[in-house]
């Protein structure tokens, strides 16, 4: 079930809302993950650290929501709370909605400069996405290094 879980995740964090480019190179926390904890983003932009969640309905986004707990630190820094953070949930496709969480670091890298960022959400309790349950406990851990190309 774990592993259906991550698909959700996957879908979720390779959603790119259009307005959300405005934001800097964003960097999705489990894309970084699953690239094996690595990225290269345009020097000169700003690092955002997004993540998404898909549910089948937007009732389960809200649960979802409501459930979670999410942080993230910067090169090393303090834990920055992210849980009131996640966007109202809306229409992904005509089976799915989905919610994301975005954190502007305010890091700006030169060409071959780098920057890291520790991302974790994790489930009070257990919720469901329409198709699988997830939690509790830690659902998405990522450390991610991202280097200015």
């Amino acid at each position: 079930m774990r592993i259906l879980a991550a698909l959700a995740l996957v879908t979720a964090a390779l959603a790119v809302p259009t307005a959300a480019w405005a934001y800097g190179s964003e960097v999705s926390a489990y894309g970084c993950y699953a690239s094996g904890g690595q990225v290269t983003r345009p020097a000169g932009t700003e690092i955002v650290v997004r993540q998404g969640w898909a549910a089948t309905t937007k009732h389960y986004d809200l649960d979802f929501i409501h459930a979670q707990q999410t942080s993230v630190s910067v090169n090393g820094g303090g834990a920055i709370n992210l849980s009131d953070d996640w966007t109202t949930p809306r229409p992904y496709s005509p089976d799915n909605w989905v919610t994301y969480v975005f954190y502007p670091t305010g890091i700006v890298l030169d060409p071959g400069q780098s920057m890291t960022f520790h991302y974790v959400t994790s489930l009070k309790r257990t919720v469901f996405d329409g198709v699988n349950d997830a939690g509790p406990g830690t659902v998405i851990e990522s450390n991610c290094t991202v280097t200015g190309s």
